[in-house]
Formats: C-alpha cells, sequence, structure tokens
C-alpha cells in the first residue's frame, strides 16, 4: 500500500505544480490522474481478494468484495453525473465495462470457493446433500418461496459468517458483466458453479443465460472450424474415466487439454511472422472448450428443477417481471397458499401500482388489507393503540407512569421486517390517502414512526425513552443481520423516503419529541448505508429545529457544532487518509445554567460570529446553505424568547461592532460570511456581565437574527425574478420560514401590527404564488407572455421533478396554512385596542378571524391547532372582559379537544395544562361559595394539570422525586438539567395555585388553632418559589405572588404559634417584587395590611402570649432589664408600625386613585409630549395606539426594523376611506401625535386588563355581583401585557411629574429596618425610654 500513498502525494504535487497551466491542460492532467487513480482502484480491489482468499480471512475477502461492489457503483454515478451535465470524463462507458468484469469475475469465483470451503469444515451449515458434487448452503428451489419473509429465515437471513443474499446478488452483477463482454466460457463456468453451490435455487435467473451461452459456444467453435464436439475435453474426459460432466458435476473436475497437431507452414519473417504467430494461437484457443455445452441436458435440469418449485414462487416472480401487471391474480394465488409474508409484500406492490394509477380507494384497501396481514388482526390502522406493553419501572426511567412502549410489542408481534413494512405501507397510506384529514393522516404517521422505533429494540444497546436521541448517533442497528438484503421486502430507497415523510409530517405537526428517534435511525440509513452527505445535512438541519422547538438548546447547540466539525458525517475517503486542519472548538451551551453566566455568553459569542461551516460550503448545495443560515437565526429567536422583557430599542456603546457590521450597505456573500471566524461581537460581554441588562443581551439576540433573515429574503430576490411570488419551491420554503420568524421577531418587541403585516403579506404571497396557480392554456396567453417568459416557465415546470422541489413542496400543506394563520391571530391578539385610533372594525375583524380559522381547523381535522385558536379566542376575552359564561365554553372546548389523548404534542399538553388552570381559576369562586365539597373535586383540575407537568417534564428527561404519601406532590429535583423549559415556570404557578386552594380548605374547614395544618401549603409555596428562581423565564409577578401567599401562611402560623419572632422577609420581597415591576396596587396593599394585622397581633397583652413577661424580660440583654414595664411600651411600639403599615397600604389606594384622576385634569389633557420624551416613548405604545396592520402593507407607519412588503395588496377594507388623500410613498411622523392623555388612557387601560378581580367574580343570589374574598393576583396569559405596563410606568415615571407624584411610595423606612434589623425593635424601645 506504501505505492498507493507514494501516487496520492505525487498527484497532489502536480496538482500544485500545475497551476501555471492552461485550463485546456488542467483539464488533460486531471483526466489522465483520474484515469489512473480509477485503474489502481480495480487493480488493488484484485491484490486484496487474492490475499484475502490466500489467507482465509474470509470475512476480510467479503469486505474486499463489497468495497469493490461500492467503488463501482459510486463510479457509475459520477459517470452518469457527468453525462448529465455535458461533462467529459476520463473512462468511456466499454472501457469502465472491460477494466470492471476481470475484478468481478474473480470475486464471484472467490466467493464461490469460500462457501465450498466453510461448508467442508462445517463453519456454514448445510441444508441438502442432492445430486450435486457439492452440498448446498441455500438449499434448493423447494425452499424458496419467491421471496423473503418477514420474519428471520435462516440461513439467508443470518449474516454472521457469510452473507448468503449478498454473494447471490454479486454473482449476478458478475455474470451480467460477462455477459456484456461476451465472456461465453466464463460465463458458462461462474453459472455452473453458482448453479451447483445453491443447487439450482435460482435457476429461473442463471440457467437461461447458461444455455445462451453454451450455444454461442458452440457456434464460435462451428464458426471457427474447430475440433468435434467429441474431441473437447469434457467428452474426453467421460470417455477415459466413463463419468459424464455435466452442469451438476462440473465444480470438481480436472480436465486436460491437448493441444492440436502444429501446421508447419511458412508465415513469414519480423514483425509479420509475429503478428500472424498471436493470430495463430488466439484462433487456436477459441476453438478449444473447457466447460461442458450440453445444452440439452442443462434443458433437461432446468425443467426438473422447474417441476420442483412452487406454483407462488414462478407467479410472484413472474408477475414481479411483468411490472405488477398481474400482481391482483398473483396475490389471490399466495393467499390461497397461506404465504402471508409474501401476500403482504404484493398487496404493497399492487397498492403502489394502483396509487400511480390514480385509483386511491383500491390502493387504499390493498394497504389496509397488508397491514391486517401483518398484525394478523381486523382494521389495524383503527384499533393499533390497543397494542402497547406498559412500563414498569417508570419512576426509575425516563418515562412517565403508565405510559405504553409500542414500539416492543409490535416488534415481537411482526418482526423487523414486519416493523419496515407496516412503517412504509403507514407512511404511504398518509401520504398518497389521507391527504384531507389531519387528525387521520397523523394518526397513520405515529403508527409508522412507532413501528420504525421497532427496529431500535431489537438489541439492549439503544436507549427506549424518546428524549435520549437528542444527542443519540447509531453506529449499529442490527448486528449479523442484512435489513435491505431483498428489495422486496425492504426496500433502502422507499424505506428513507417514507422515513423522512414521516418526520417532517410529525415535524409539522408538532410531535418533535417522538421524531427524534426517527431522525437518529434516518441519519443511520442515509449515513451508514447509503454514504448520502446530503441528505445527513438535510436531517441534521431539521433536527436542530427540532430541538430548539422542544427547547433543548443544548442538544441544539450540540448539532449546529457537529456540522461545524464535520462529525459524524458519511465520506467516501477513510478517515486515516483525510487530513483534518486545526479548528477552533465550541464553548458549549449549557441549558442548566442562566443566560448570563460566563460559558453560555461565550457560547453565544462563538454562535454568532461563526459564519457557515467550510463542509456546507464545499457541498455547495445553496438549498442546506440557506437552511443552516436560517436555522442560526432561528435559535437566536427562540433563547431571546426565554428573556422576559422589552428588549432594547437602541444598542449600548458596547455594541459598537453590531451597528457597524450590520449597518453597511452592502451585505456580504454567503462564502464570504464562512471566512468570517474572528471577532467579538460579544467580546465585551462576559467581562461587562455586572452592568449588562438582559434587555440589551436580547435587543442583541433579535436583531442578529433579523439581519441573517432579511439577508435571506434578499438572497431570493435575485433579477431573475420579479417578485418573491415567482420563487421555486425550494426558495418560497425558506422565504415563508423565514417572514414568519420575522413576525416572531416582531412580536417579541412587541410590535404586534408590524408582526401581523408580515404573516399577512406571507399568505398574500402564497396564494400569489406560481406554486398554486393553474396552468393556462398557450393560446390564451400568446399576446401577453414574452418568449422569454414562456421559456422561463417552462423551465421552472422542469425544477419541479428535481428532489430539492419534491421535498419541498411537501412543505406547502394544510399545516403550514394554519400555521400562518395562528400566527396572524396571535399578533392581532398581542395588540392593544380600544384607546387611540380605531378602525371601524378592529375589534370585530379580530373575533371573527378567530371564528373562521377555528372552522377552518375543524374542516381539517387538526384537533391541536383548534385548540390553540380556541385559546386565543380566550386570551382576547380576558383581555376585552367578555362574557365569563362564553371564556369557560371555551375552555371546555379546549379540554374537550386534548384531554384524554394519547399521543398530543408537547405544545398542546402545555395548552391543555393552561386551560385547566385558568378554568380553575375562573370557577374557584363558585366553588368555595357553594355547598361544601370534597377536597378532591375542588383540586381536580389543579392535580391533573400538576400530574400533567410531571409527566411531560419527566419525558424530557428531568428526575423526578416523588412522594410516598397519596397527598404530597411530586417535584423534580433542583438543579435543574434545563432550565429553559416552559413547564419549569407553569409548574410553579400550579403549586402556588395547589397551595393557595390548600390555605383556603384549611381556613374554611379546619377551625382548631394547629400551625402544622398550614404546613402542607407552606410548603407548595416555598417549592414553588425555587422553581420560579430557577426557571430561565423571569416573572417576577409571579415571584412576587408567591412570596405574597407565603407570607400570609407565615403570619398564620406566627398567629396560632403565639411566638413573638417576627417574619416580614416575605411580605417585604412581595412588595419591593412588585415595586420594581409591575406595580400591582392589590398585592402591595395586601401585602401592607397583612404586616400590620401581624403587628397588632404583636401588640397583644402579655396574658395571651405563649411567653411569660418575666421570660421576655429574661431573653432582652442585661442592660434592658431596668426598664419598667417593656411589654407597655412594646405593645405601643407595635401599634406604631402597625399604623405605619396602614397608612401605607392607604397611600396605595390614594396613588391608584389620583392615577385614574390624571385624565381629568387640565395640565395632563393639555400638556403636549416634550421633545425630550418623545424619543422614549415605548415603541409598542406608539404602534399600538396609532397603527394598524393595513399602515404597514400600504405603507403608511415608518418602522426602524424594516421588511419589505413584496406583495401587492389589493384587499378591501372597511375603512378605506382613511386613506384615500394619503400619498403612500410619503412617511408621516406620528409619534407628534402622542399627548399625555393618550399615554396616561393606554396606561390605565393596561391595568384594567391586567387586573383579574372582576373575572374571578362569582354571581350571588339576590345581590349581583360578589368580589371573592381572597384570590390570585396573577394571570396566566398577561406576562407580555405586564411588561408593557411595567416598561409605560417607569417612562411616566421618568417624564410626567404629574404622575411622578401620584405614584406609590417606596417601602417605609421604618418597617425596612425592622425587617432588616429584627433586634431594631428593642432598640428603638430602649432608645426611648432612655430618652
Amino acid at each position: 500500500m506504501s505505492d498507493e500513498n507514494v501516487s496520492k502525494t505525487q498527484t497532489g504535487y502536480e496538482s500544485d505544480s500545475q497551476s501555471g497551466l492552461s485550463g485546456k491542460e488542467k483539464d488533460h492532467s486531471a483526466n489522465v490522474g483520474l484515469l489512473d487513480h480509477f485503474m489502481k482502484i480495480f487493480l488493488y480491489c484484485r491484490r486484496a481478494m487474492v490475499l484475502a482468499h490466500r489467507g482465509g480471512y474470509w470475512t476480510l475477502l467479503q469486505n474486499c468484495c463489497r468495497a469493490l461492489w461500492n467503488f463501482t457503483q459510486e463510479l457509475q454515478m459520477l459517470q452518469k453525473q457527468a453525462v448529465d451535465l455535458y461533462k467529459t470524463f476520463p473512462i468511456s462507458q466499454d472501457g469502465f465495462l472491460c477494466t470492471s468484469v476481470l475484478p468481478f469475475y474473480l470475486g464471484a469465483e472467490l466467493l464461490i470457493d469460500m462457501l465450498i470451503e466453510l461448508q467442508n469444515i462445517s463453519s456454514v451449515k448445510t441444508v441438502e446433500e442432492g445430486e450435486f458434487s457439492v452440498p448446498s448452503c441455500y438449499g434448493n428451489i423447494e425452499n424458496d418461496n419467491g421471496g423473503s419473509s418477514l420474519t428471520f429465515e435462516h440461513p439467508l437471513d443470518d449474516v454472521n459468517v457469510v452473507d448468503l443474499k449478498w454473494i447471490h446478488d454479486f454473482v449476478l452483477k458478475s455474470l451480467e458483466l460477462v455477459y456484456q463482454v461476451e465472456k461465453w466460457e466464463t460465463l458458462v463456468s461462474l453459472a455452473i458453479q453458482f448453479n451447483t453451490i445453491s443447487h439450482e435455487r435460482y435457476t429461473e435467473q442463471v440457467t437461461p443465460l447458461l444455455v445462451y451461452a453454451q450455444r454461442q459456444l458452440l457456434l464460435r467453435i462451428s464458426k471457427c472450424k474447430g475440433p468435434d464436439i467429441t474431441q473437447q475435453p469434457c467428452v474426453r474426459y467421460e470417455a477415459e474415466y466413463g463419468q459424464k460432466i455435466t452442469c451438476r458435476n462440473f465444480i470438481g473436475k480436472q480436465l486436460k487439454i491437448n493441444p492440436l497437431t502444429n501446421k508447419v507452414t511458412t508465415i513469414g519473417h519480423g514483425t509479420d511472422f509475429l503478428k500472424n504467430l498471436i493470430y495463430s494461437e488466439y484462433s487456436k484457443a477459441k476453438e478449444l472448450l473447457c466447460v461442458p455445452v450440453d445444452v440439452t441436458d442443462t434443458l433437461r435440469c432446468f425443467r426438473e428443477t422447474l417441476e420442483k418449485s412452487k406454483y407462488h414462487n414462478r407467479s410472484i416472480r413472474h408477475s414481479r417481471k411483468l411490472l405488477s401487471l398481474f400482481l391482483a391474480q398473483t396475490q389471490d394465488v399466495l393467499q390461497t397458499s397461506k404465504e402471508r409474508s409474501l401476500n403482504v409484500q404484493a398487496l404493497h406492490e399492487l397498492g403502489s401500482l394502483l396509487v400511480f394509477a390514480q385509483k386511491k380507494r383500491a390502493a387504499f384497501k390493498c394497504w389496509s388489507q397488508a397491514l391486517d396481514d401483518i398484525f394478523r388482526k381486523q382494521d389495524v390502522l383503527h384499533t393499533w393503540k390497543e397494542y402497547g406493553s406498559s412500563l414498569t419501572n417508570a419512576t426509575d426511567s425516563c418515562s412517565p407512569p403508565g405510559s405504553k412502549d409500542y414500539s416492543e410489542e409490535f416488534l415481537s408481534k411482526v418482526g423487523i421486517w414486519g416493523c419496515l413494512q407496516g412503517a412504509v405501507i403507514s407512511a404511504k397510506i398518509a401520504q398518497f390517502i389521507q391527504t384531507l384529514d389531519v387528525e387521520k393522516r397523523t394518526n397513520c404517521c405515529l403508527l409508522s414512526g412507532l413501528l420504525f422505533q421497532g427496529l431500535l429494540r431489537t438489541t439492549l444497546l439503544h436507549p427506549k425513552a424518546e428524549r435520549c436521541y437528542a444527542q443519540y448517533e447509531i453506529t449499529q442497528l442490527l448486528p449479523g443481520i442484512e435489513l435491505f438484503s431483498d428489495r422486496y421486502r425492504a426496500d433502502i430507497c422507499s424505506v428513507v423516503a417514507s422515513l423522512y415523510y414521516v418526520i417532517r409530517e410529525l415535524h409539522f405537526a408538532k410531535q418533535n419529541l417522538i421524531i427524534l428517534p426517527l431522525l437518529a435511525l434516518y441519519q443511520y440509513f442515509v449515513s451508514g448505508i447509503c454514504q448520502d452527505l446530503v441528505r445527513n445535512l438535510e436531517a441534521r438541519i431539521l433536527k436542530i429545529e427540532a430541538l430548539i422547538d422542544l427547547g433543548f438548546f443544548s442538544e441544539a447547540f450540540h448539532e449546529i457544532s457537529q456540522i461545524f466539525y464535520g462529525k459524524n458525517m458519511p465520506s467516501s475517503v477513510p478517515a486515516g487518509c483525510k487530513a483534518t486542519g486545526r479548528m477552533k472548538l465550541f464553548q458549549s451551551f449549557d441549558s442548566g445554567q442562566p443566560l448570563t453566566s460566563e460559558e453560555n455568553m461565550q457560547a453565544l459569542d462563538d454562535l454568532i460570529n461563526k459564519g457557515l461551516p467550510l463542509l456546507l460550503v464545499t457541498v455547495g448545495q445553496q438549498h442546506l446553505l440557506n437552511k443552516f443560515a436560517f436555522v442560526k437565526a432561528y435559535f437566536l429567536v427562540n433563547v431571546a424568547a426565554t428573556i422576559n422583557c422589552v428588549p432594547e430599542h437602541k444598542m449600548k456603546p458596547v455594541c459598537h461592532g453590531l451597528i457597524n457590521e450590520k449597518n453597511r450597505p452592502n451585505f456580504p456573500n454567503l462564502k464570504e460570511v464562512c471566512l468570517k471566524d474572528e471577532g467579538g461581537l460579544l467580546c465585551q460581554l462576559t467581562k461587562m456581565k455586572e452592568d449588562f441588562a438582559l434587555s440589551t443581551l436580547k435587543s442583541i439576540l433579535l436583531t442578529e437574527a433579523e439581519d441573517r433573515l432579511n439577508f435571506l429574503v434578499s438572497e431570493m430576490e435575485h433579477p431573475g425574478h420579479k417578485n418573491l411570488s415567482q420563487c421555486s419551491a425550494g426558495e418560497l420554503e425558506i422565504v415563508v420560514e423565514v417572514r414568519l420568524q420575522l413576525a416572531a421577531v416582531a412580536l417579541q418587541r412587541h410590535q404586534a401590527a408590524y408582526s401581523a403585516a408580515i404573516v399577512f403579506s406571507t399568505l398574500k404571497l402564497l396564494q400569489d404564488s406560481k406554486l398554486f396557480k393553474k396552468k393556462v392554456v398557450e393560446g390564451d396567453t400568446e399576446n401577453s407572455i414574452s418568449p422569454g417568459d414562456y421559456a422561463t416557465e417552462s423551465k421552472d415546470d422542469n425544477e419541479f421533478l428535481d428532489p430539492i422541489s419534491l421535498n419541498s413542496r411537501e412543505y406547502f400543506n394544510i399545516h403550514l396554512w394554519l400555521r400562518c394563520r395562528l400566527a396572524l391571530v396571535t399578533a392581532f391578539v398581542a395588540q392593544i385596542r380600544g384607546i387611540g385610533i380605531m378602525k371601524e372594525n378592529d375589534i370585530t375583524d379580530c373575533v371573527s378571524l378567530i371564528n373562521e380559522v377555528c372552522v377552518e381547523a375543524k374542516s381539517a381535522g387538526d384537533r391541536e391547532l383548534q385548540a390553540e385558536f380556541l385559546m386565543q379566542a380566550v386570551i382576547i376575552g380576558l383581555q376585552e372582559k367578555h362574557l365569563k359564561a362564553d371564556i369557560i365554553k371555551n375552555l371546555q372546548d379546549v379540554i374537550q379537544l386534548l384531554e384524554g389523548r394519547e399521543f398530543i404534542s408537547p405544545r398542546s399538553h402545555l395548552t391543555l395544562v393552561r386551560s385547566m388552570l385558568l378554568l380553575d381559576d375562573l370557577t374557584k369562586a363558585e366553588k368555595f361559595k357553594e355547598t361544601p365539597s370534597s377536597k378532591t373535586e375542588k383540586l381536580y383540575l389543579l392535580t391533573q394539570s400538576h400530574n400533567i407537568l410531571i409527566e411531560q417534564m419527566l419525558t424530557f428527561g428531568e428526575t423526578i422525586e416523588f412522594p410516598i404519601s397519596n397527598t404530597d406532590y411530586a417535584s423534580p429535583l433542583l438543579p435543574l438539567k434545563n432550565i429553559y423549559l416552559p413547564h419549569v415556570m407553569l409548574l410553579a404557578k400550579t403549586k402556588m395555585r395547589i397551595g393557595h386552594t390548600v390555605a383556603k380548605q384549611v381556613y374554611y374547614t379546619s377551625k382548631k388553632k394547629d400551625p402544622s395544618k398550614w404546613l402542607p401549603a407552606l410548603h407548595l409555596f416555598e417549592i414553588a418559589l425555587k422553581l420560579v428562581k430557577t426557571s430561565g423565564t423571569e416573572e417576577q409577578e409571579v415571584e412576587a405572588e408567591i412570596f405574597f401567599q407565603k407570607g400570609k401562611i407565615e403570619c398564620q402560623i406566627l398567629v396560632e404559634e403565639k411566638s413573638p419572632t417576627l417574619q416580614l422577609e416575605s411580605l417585604f420581597e412581595a412588595i419591593q417584587l412588585s415595586l420594581r415591576h409591575d406595580q400591582n396596587s392589590g398585592l402591595i396593599r395586601d401585602s401592607y395590611l397583612e404586616i400590620a394585622l401581624l403587628f397588632l397581633h404583636m401588640r397583644k397583652p402579655k396574658s395571651k402570649l405563649s411567653a411569660s413577661p418575666l421570660t421576655l424580660i429574661k431573653a432582652l440583654p442585661r442592660r434592658y432589664s431596668s426598664i419598667k414595664e417593656p411589654t407597655v411600651n412594646k405593645s405601643e411600639m407595635h401599634s406604631l408600625f402597625a399604623w405605619i403599615a396602614i397608612r401605607a397600604a392607604a397611600q396605595v389606594s390614594e396613588a391608584v386613585l389620583a392615577i385614574n384622576l390624571l385624565i381629568g385634569k387640565t395640565n395632563a389633557r393639555t400638556d403636549k409630549v416634550s421633545q425630550r420624551a418623545l424619543p422614549n416613548i415605548p415603541e409598542f405604545a406608539t404602534v399600538d395606539l396609532l397603527s394598524s396592520y393595513t399602515d404597514y402593507l400600504l405603507g403608511m407607519f415608518e418602522y426602524n426594523y424594516q421588511v419589505a412588503f413584496q406583495t401587492a395588496c389589493t384587499f378591501s377594507y372597511p375603512s378605506d376611506e382613511i386613506y384615500e388623500n394619503v400619498d403612500t410613498g410619503k412617511k408621516t411622523p406620528i409619534k407628534g401625535d402622542i399627548t399625555w392623555i393618550l399615554l396616561l388612557r393606554y396606561y390605565i387601560h393596561l391595568q384594567r386588563i391586567n387586573n383579574m378581580s372582576k373575572l374571578l367574580a362569582s354571581l350571588k343570589p339576590g345581590s349581583g355581583m360578589s368580589l371573592p374574598d381572597d384570590t390570585l393576583l396573577t394571570s396566566l396569559f398577561n406576562s407580555g401585557l405586564i411588561l408593557r405596563q411595567k416598561e409605560m410606568h417607569f417612562f411616566l415615571k421618568r417624564f410626567l411629574q404629574l404622575y411622578s407624584s401620584s405614584c406609590i411610595d417606596e417601602f417605609p423606612k421604618e418597617l425596612f429596618q425592622v425587617i432588616e434589623n429584627p433586634s431594631f425593635p428593642e432598640k428603638f424601645l430602649y432608645d426611648s425610654s432612655s430618652k
């Protein structure tokens, strides 16, 4: 092998030295080098096979033959690509054929000799002895049923020692090559040997070639006038030994060739003599034969063997030869013969034939029957959920209690190939039959996915939990079994295509968890078996999207870095021969740490500064470059979404590098971006972490993502396209995804109208796209379409046939339409209406749109999206204070759609939990006002929500601590592995509500003064507080309420314990958090009142305290003992502090009233917003007050993060008269139209929206509305609105003096001193008495 290394080195040097040559010389030298490599490939393969055979290294021999097979296939593909692209290829078709025939023939003979040797030493079990000269490990034709069974068949499926099916394929390939070069004697020899070793099991394929070659040899002898057939070696062997050589005993016979009598003739001299001598010897060689050529005997053996074959064997083989024309009749024969496996395969093929004949109903019948035969059960397509074994010890695994393992039972019931057949058939039913009903199509895809997962249950090596496949790479699937040895049983092309369809369809349906093992399996197929780098990269990019959707940021970041490193990628070059350059390692992203940690900051910095991977640029597939650039931006957008704040509008000076880079007029092309490896976009971020606000970090992430997304759209607008509606399928897929993410970015900036405009224009773009336009008759358009346009259309029609366009067209389905509609509804709901300029139908349009899309989702059979639309109706009902009964009805509809369904997506699990929690909030007052119900009934919805969240967190890989008693609740162990899961904050809210309900039950039912009765509720609040502080998404209003509820319980315990110790920290934290964040007046006021009650309790006479006056005196320092009547002075002191707390609570109420009265004051109504304050008005306020999505579409509203709306907006709008006299080309300044009164009304409106007290009220007979005495103060759906309220509060406090003078005061210093120093009351008392 040293010669090979030397040749490679020389080739490398030659390529360097030829850099100065002309283009033609370079092409010539490259062709010569490629031809040299081509010849050496087959030379070294032949040498390797001979050496392996001589040494008896049988596995190595098979591997050498496989390498020869693979090299030949790759070279043929290269040759075909060169022909398709009209390029020259240095090896002609004939040259390729003549070069490869010898290695294949040699390999086939060596493999047959290997089988004979292994049979002789009993390493391979023989199946039949028979009348042949050697026994057979194949058996005979009686063992052949016409195809492979769906269950394991010995010995053909046992590849631990030899792969008999692959040897059969290799020999047939060798026979094909020998036939093409007309080496008839070689063909006869090889065919007879293979027929002998296989006992003519494959005689239908081999013997026709054998007979034809024998006849060609007879013709050659007669043409060359050679010796009579009786003078040939075979006949002379019979005369000498008395045994006739036939096609069944040829192996092992040693034939002798007697040279012909030389005829002495004068042929000539010199060169002519040599030529004539060579020709003479060549002619003599063609006159002699060393193989049997008795055609009659061969045909006799052929007929004998065929008589032993089974009828259904010949029938199905014949049908397959005739392209399935007689499969229907064959299927009846197979059913009669009880050949279940072959019947399934025939039904599968027949269904495929019927689909392409546009007979979908008949195809569906065939495929459904095939599934029933696989499972041996009727109507499997609708009853498969009855299968599934329950997982044991679920608390110790990654699976929730009560979950089922369908895949393991499928494998045990139908076998490996049964799983593959069933999976492919189910996928085809979903793809070609169930095209209109989303639920049925998803159900078929789920069945297919679980059947595919059955392949991962064959060994203990592969994990069972789906979450474990987030970073799992399959290196070996089924040791000792060749899955794709029979293409009718399992065709690799069909399996890969069906698996990819199922993965994408489930991804569209947001079933991202179940596709993780499917993606691992797909990557194994396309990498380990197909060696397809492009499909591997496509799958990895899709996996990154799925991981991001699941919130698995660590795993998604790991997959991105794998693409940069080029790890686990298929390569035809062995790793030892591949020069790997040094690459800067990525800092990994840790989902267990907050974003502001040094490691995560560095990881984000690395990701932002990296361009495109060199591997992708080398592959040169533009759609892969676009998708990877998109997925990087998608990662940044979703990470930014975990930061719960309004992003900063203006960048701080520390980020000037970002502004300079992204504001330059010309964007770099993708290849230049790939080389951008250094430079610190966030280089100073980790150094200045303490001074860096989360709002600035969020702004950086969103700006970086938005710039990348806009660059992708600009790439699509190349000169060949007039507008985006003329994009191809692949380009349009990227454009739509990019625009949806731009809408999400706008929504994170709280620019709801702008987000709605982007989504609206995207829907219009889909409607106007050429992909959905019907073809018009050429005659109708000949006057309007130029020849150039017509040529472009023809070219576009052809582009639909390439794999990229075909895959992209699968993307444009009902999932995409409903997803865009959901984005539009979400943007509409997010905009605050009713304060600024109102269009005629602003409110009714949103409600009617929700009703319309609910009907669309229902007609499409998409339950989950129907539930999402109903939740949007609930949100707008909460904001606009619709009838409580209507909101409850929508919530009940959501629960009915999702509850009790086993296979719903993680997103729908969260939707179900939120709907249950909100329904409990709205009905809790009635539960406690009505006749006393049991504890279980009052906690039913909360317990259900809690169990769902715990199961989901267990499924997502968190460790859960389950309680011993039934009265306690399970909790995740801290620290969490992934703090960015939305389940964490939702679980904290659920535990807070359970604790609140438990505390109310204790208050209503238990009259005994026992402090321990409050401990379960207190424990729940403490766990909820830990979860809130751990969660990567901060919601300070929730944290404040948990502190408030916890402080109330601590006060109750203090009162009932009769302890003199003050516990005010929780109430103080609640007040401070609320003052810094959402200014929740109700929480702040109630916290002050709780503090006052606590001080009033502490001022009670000494007889009611558990400690005696003497004990209190002894507890004080010695210098305090001389004070007279300390209990009396302490009582006064506690009264003073209680009075301070009551005054603070009263001031809160006064502040709320004062702010509400500001809108009536003359100064607020007349004063204009100052020039200093005008640029600082929050952008969302400007958008909510003065704009609608139509303003962006018509170009009337200026926005800093501009997206060009390519689609013409020719729509009717009820208030078109507003725009009649507007010059749409001129941007009008609008911030100057905002007044203080408008901003105050907007702020007060936000406060009213966030106030849930009226919706939580209950109806009381005889007295109308009854406000609940103790309700929660935070909602599940208004965190974004609270952020706006917070921003507006600090803006008004900074720039409007009337407002700042009316705000809630800071926490009283006297009370703060008591909390900060618990001994302050004693000091205060001592100082007063000494004075």
